[in-house]
């Protein structure tokens, strides 16, 4: 007789009972949702990142080709381009001209159009950054730029750009005239 109840009891705990099945499977859905999660808010995150990265490049290219033509810039003698006995002059587009020194003295002009940076040189017109990225702000200041002063002039260049996908990325730099300003 002892033999058969120790056979019964032995035998009704080969299974799971309906509760601890479904305590289970909860606690692995609630594992996998989390887990998903984590998953999409990474893609999302690395897909900012590659945006910024993105923005980053186009505008450190266009203000390294800004600044290397800003620094060459040459005085106006004649009046052709700016004003006479100046070398940058701040325009109507938010923009800065002068007169380019690499490109055979062309007078050209940097400035910030639909949302992307251009150059004009003559009736030409440039972009610098693509149609990726949208440039919200371009501004550019002049400091000691008077012949009078006796000081070299500079330029101080701020940018602000974004992508759907990215943050507002704000970029600034100031750069010297190469040559010097003298009379």
């Amino acid at each position: 007789m002892q033999n058969k109840r120790q056979k019964k009891s032995h035998s009704t705990k080969k299974g799971f009972t309906l509760v601890e099945i479904v305590v289970v499977t909860g606690i692995f859905s609630v594992l996998m949702i989390a887990i998903s999660g984590i998953f999409i808010a990474a893609l999302r995150a690395e897909r900012n990142v590659l945006a910024s990265k993105k923005v980053l490049g186009e505008l450190s290219y266009a203000m390294e080709y800004m600044t290397r033509a800003l620094r060459m810039a040459d005085k106006d003698n004649t009046g052709f381009c700016i004003p006479s006995g100046s070398n940058y002059q701040l325009t109507a587009r938010s923009g800065i001209k002068f007169i380019n020194i690499l490109q055979s003295g062309a007078c050209q002009e940097f400035f910030a159009d639909n949302g992307k940076i251009k150059y004009a040189t003559g009736a030409e017109e440039l972009e610098l950054t693509s149609s990726n990225i949208n440039v919200s702000a371009l501004k550019f200041e002049i400091i000691n730029e008077t012949e009078s002063d006796n000081l070299q002039p500079f330029v101080t260049i701020q940018i602000e750009a974004d992508t759907p996908n990215s943050a507002v990325l704000r970029l600034q730099t100031s750069i010297s005239q190469r040559n010097p300003d003298i009379r």
